[in-house]
């Protein structure tokens, strides 16, 4: 009798070997977006060596695949449009994916605050309840840590509705909501966030080892993994007796490359239209190095996409004071976040003026997306919008004062409060900064300070949370800043 049942179940286990399921990559799904104007890439697994065709918008095109069963098959660049339907067959097997649209795709990434959803921000109800845009397009990565870069990553193509947008990243819901209609394009948005990441976490290990940085946080992670075990058997014992004993954070969150193995690299194979970044606050305390490290990853991910004009788009930190200091260093990191904002085929998008005091994810995310979407609207999609507030052009010297010009990025510089600005300091040599008395003239701002005779630096709104009154006719606030005095007029910063 027992015999009887096992010969149908070994002759399905060999019937399973032999012949393995056709599979789509999770990213070639229902409602996908593809990118437009770039050639389309189809791909998965099937039986090795078995021939595989693919049928959309009329061509069909054939492809066989390799030892291990992987295939790819590339459609020619298309323009925005659809709704398409891809069919895939191999042997007696057929896949279907429907509701395609070419349009743009944009990748939404960083720590919690571009993980942060709608639905615990200020305005979700309205916001998912208005949702309702099937040509934008959402998808999440599952979160996942590796040692080696993964094919493949986990999740579905969603249409944007109430039902879907709640959970996604609210910063980067709010930009494509603001993005998709003025583009007049489908657009599909990729989340691939986890908290309290580094920038290491999303670099290649390869990228890493060139950078005499990264060898603490390489030695940090094996420590972690080590001590891993006992930890964990600790709280298992602990929570027998005290339910709300804390669990011990699982070692991936810092492993260095662990997410760039898992939730980017097997993006690349998907042509995109550009990145949003949210990240920094928790390399403020390692600021020093945090210039090397986010340029690292930029030209890292370049490279990975073969898009070395890739639009990278960022968001300066937003103000926040917190406790124990932990933003005494966030100035730094905007000043990073700033000059690389300022560099061929980034841009910057302000968060200064959205921040809270007492709460590194503030909720007011809406802004910093709508922002977001306005820089990529003019810089990428090269639409005649403001997308920057008043940044300095020139800083010197006039007589006992020091002259900050701005380009204000749309009409007038404001002072929102009037009277003298606050946020300005000048220092000496010495680099000790002191307030300085501010007072707008046009498009530039008058400094002086009886306690520095000879002025060598101005910098602006450095501290986690400043005050900020400096804006624009656009409603966008200037950017935090540190420069150089020059003693010419006119000086080109």
């Amino acid at each position: 009798m027992k015999s009887h049942y096992l010969i149908p179940i070994a002759a399905c286990l060999l019937a399973g070997v032999a012949h393995a399921k056709l599979v789509l990559n999770p990213l070639i799904g229902d409602n996908a977006v593809l990118q437009r104007n770039a050639p389309i890439p189809v791909w998965g697994e099937a039986d090795p060596k078995a021939e595989v065709s693919a049928e959309m918008a009329g061509k069909t095109l054939t492809a066989k695949a390799d030892a291990d069963g992987d295939w790819l098959i590339e459609f020619p660049a298309m323009p925005a449009g659809g709704p398409y339907e891809l069919t895939v067959r191999s042997g007696d097997d057929t896949l279907i994916a429907s509701r395609l649209l070419v349009g743009d795709v944009w990748v939404c990434t960083g720590q919690s605050n571009m993980y942060w959803p709608v639905n615990r921000t200020t305005g979700h109800e309205q916001a998912v309840k208005s949702a309702n845009n099937d040509q934008l397009r959402l998808f999440t990565v599952q979160r996942t840590a590796a040692d080696e870069p993964v094919e493949s990553v986990q999740g579905a193509w969603l249409p944007a509705n109430p039902y879907t947008v709640g959970g996604f990243s609210a910063v980067g819901y709010y930009f494509g909501s603001s993005l998709q209609p003025e583009a007049g394009v489908p657009v599909g948005l990729i989340m691939s966030t986890v908290g309290g990441t580094l920038a290491s976490n999303w670099t290649s290990r390869e990228v890493l080892e060139a950078n005499p940085a990264s060898v603490p946080q390489f030695e940090r992670y094996e420590r972690e993994l080590a001590q891993y075990p006992a930890d964990l058997a600790a709280y298992e014992k602990a929570v027998k007796k005290n339910p709300k004993a804390q669990k011990p954070r699982e070692p991936a969150k810092r492993q260095p490359s662990g997410y760039y193995n898992g939730m980017i690299a097997p993006l690349f194979q998907y042509p995109v239209a550009g990145i949003i970044w949210y990240q920094g606050e928790s390399d403020s305390w390692n600021f020093e190095n945090y210039d090397r490290f986010l340029h690292d990853m930029i030209d890292n991910w370049r490279r990975g996409w073969e898009q070395p004009e890739l639009p990278f788009l960022i968001v300066q930190l937003a103000g926040f004071e917190g406790k124990k200091g932990v933003d005494e260093n966030y100035p730094e990191i905007r000043e990073v976040q700033r000059r690389t904002g300022m560099e061929p085929n980034n841009g910057l998008a302000l968060a200064i003026d959205v921040g809270e005091a007492d709460d590194i994810h503030p909720a007011n995310k809406k802004p910093v997306g709508e922002r977001l979407a306005k820089v990529a609207l003019a810089q990428v999609y090269g639409q005649d919008v403001a997308y920057a507030g008043p940044t300095p052009q020139r800083v010197y010297k006039q007589g006992a004062d020091v002259v900050v010009e701005f380009d204000s990025g749309a009409g007038k510089v404001i002072d929102r409060d009037g009277g003298d600005l606050p946020g300005f300091e000048l220092a000496g040599a010495d680099q000790q900064f002191y307030p300085a008395t501010a007072r707008l003239d046009g498009n530039t701002v008058i400094l002086s300070s009886a306690k520095v005779s000879q002025p060598v630096t101005v910098r602006y709104a450095w501290t986690g949370f400043p005050k900020v009154d400096l804006y624009n006719e656009a409603d966008l606030p200037a950017t935090p800043f540190k420069e150089s005095i020059t003693t010419r007029n006119h000086e080109t910063m």
